[in-house]
């Protein structure tokens, strides 16, 4: 053993010997420092640059678009806050038209009794922007836009963070509108944005209550009253056909998510000009939207912008909530209208409503109208022979109507014509045990 060696044995202690280095290693060596100074130097720059680029896109956003930058606790954040006047219009609606809609229709749309106590005021309109359309951990809602009805007029913010760093001052100021509210209004809601929102306030490590928060998701009333005639329910297709709002130069949900990324690349501010506008126009819609649904349910007088179909599909829905007085309020509006201003579905549909609500009298008189003519339908022909059979116990009468739409010209399927050969029969049997 080397006497260095034993040395360290004795002392304990680790000893370190000079190394004579090779001109070679010296070169190596400051080959290194420079390559390491030259790198940091280039990091160092990068970071600068991207530092006042952030800048330079920060100072150009409030020349793009009419906000302002915002601090609280947790940071900065930008915001656009306007005031949407009474007398604005947004598609065939004023804005003052749209508030004060009744709360107990809203509370049937969305299937919560508890928002028929509220006022419209109470109501806070939410729609996000995000960094992804799947959602997930990874998804961030970059910009939240937030809209409520005060005095007539509708109020919009629109919370944009700048970058990932503004999130928690983001969601604080977010936090701070919710808490003023008592319920949410969102299209597609339920099953995105508040379930994202509520996942970032968790990683921020931040409370909030908004799934707490009793909710009106206007998707899904949307799609059982007014989808009948759509070719889908989404909010942009609404807005076309029922709302009579036009977007141009709109910029496509699909695009949103690069276009941020490619903001936090060259903070160019023209890049989030769309987006701002796009989001906006979400948020006004829905409070439209929700007047129109509303003005539906509470069956307002039909106007040009609202369907006979759009009333039976919303009389269908108060009906499967147990609503009876509503249903019936939305049928006497078809009292006085001529059935032959009727589709032979919208009869159908019309006549199953006075049925199951007891209208047994109104049903039949559409069933009558609807076998008065060729080609014979199934429903209105088997409907009525039921009625003459079990309700007026005219089985002779039963038996000529369905004895003449089997013989004339009809629509029967094959399994349809069984049915009705097989009520036949019973009432042929019927009408041979009277005699």
């Amino acid at each position: 053993m080397k006497s260095i060696d034993k040395l360290k044995r004795l002392t304990g202690e680790n000893i370190k010997v000079p190394i004579e280095l090779s001109e070679k290693d010296v070169k190596l060596a400051d080959l290194r420092h420079r390559i390491e100074t030259i790198v940091s130097r280039t990091q160092t720059t990068k970071k600068v640059a991207a530092e006042n680029a952030a800048t330079r896109g920060n100072a150009g956003l409030a020349q793009i678009v009419p906000g302002e930058e915002i601090e609280n606790y947790y940071g900065k954040f930008f915001l656009i806050s306007e005031v949407v006047r009474g007398a604005s219009r947004h598609g065939h609606r004023n804005i003052s038209e749209a508030s004060g809609f009744d709360m107990k229709a809203a509370a049937m749309l969305a299937n919560n009794p508890g928002i028929g106590e509220f006022t419209c005021s109470d109501a806070l309109f939410l729609d996000t922007e995000t960094t992804g359309l799947a959602g997930g951990t990874g998804t961030m809602a970059f910009l939240i836009g937030l809209g409520w009805f005060e005095e007539g007029h509708f109020h919009v913010r629109q919370i944009l963070a700048r970058d990932f760093g503004e999130e928690a001052a983001a969601l604080t100021y977010l936090a701070e509108i919710a808490c003023k509210k008592k319920f949410l209004v969102t299209f597609n809601g339920k099953a995105f944005d508040i379930n994202l929102l509520t996942t970032r306030f968790i990683l921020n490590r931040m409370e909030s209550s908004l799934s707490l928060f009793p909710h009106l998701d206007l998707l899904h009333p949307s799609r059982r009253i007014l989808g009948h005639r759509l070719a889908n329910s989404r909010l942009v297709t609404l807005e076309a056909e029922v709302l009579g709002v036009e977007r141009e130069g709109d910029i496509p949900g699909w695009e949103i998510p690069q276009r941020y990324f490619d903001w936090l690349r060259r903070r160019d501010p023209r890049l989030l000009a769309g987006i701002f506008e796009h989001n906006r126009l979400d948020v006004i819609s829905m409070a439209t939207l929700t007047a129109h649904l509303v003005d539906i349910m509470t069956a307002q007088a039909i106007e040009q912008h609202a369907h006979t179909d759009d009333y039976l599909a919303a009389a269908r829905l108060l009906l499967n909530r147990h609503n009876l007085e509503g249903t019936g309020k939305i049928l006497n509006m078809f009292h006085e209208k001529s059935c032959s201003d009727f589709s032979l579905q919208s009869k159908k549909k019309l006549a199953q409503l006075y049925k199951r609500t007891g209208r047994l009298n109104e049903a039949v008189q559409i069933w009558q109208d609807m076998t008065a003519c060729e080609p014979f339908d199934f429903y209105a022909v088997s409907e009525l022979a039921k009625w003459l059979e079990h309700r007026a116990s005219d089985c002779s009468q039963a038996k000529m109507l369905v004895d003449k739409a089997l013989q004339k010209v009809n629509t029967f399927s094959e399994e349809e014509k069984e049915s009705l050969l097989h009520r036949l029969n019973r009432l042929n049997t019927k009408l041979e045990g009277g005699r």
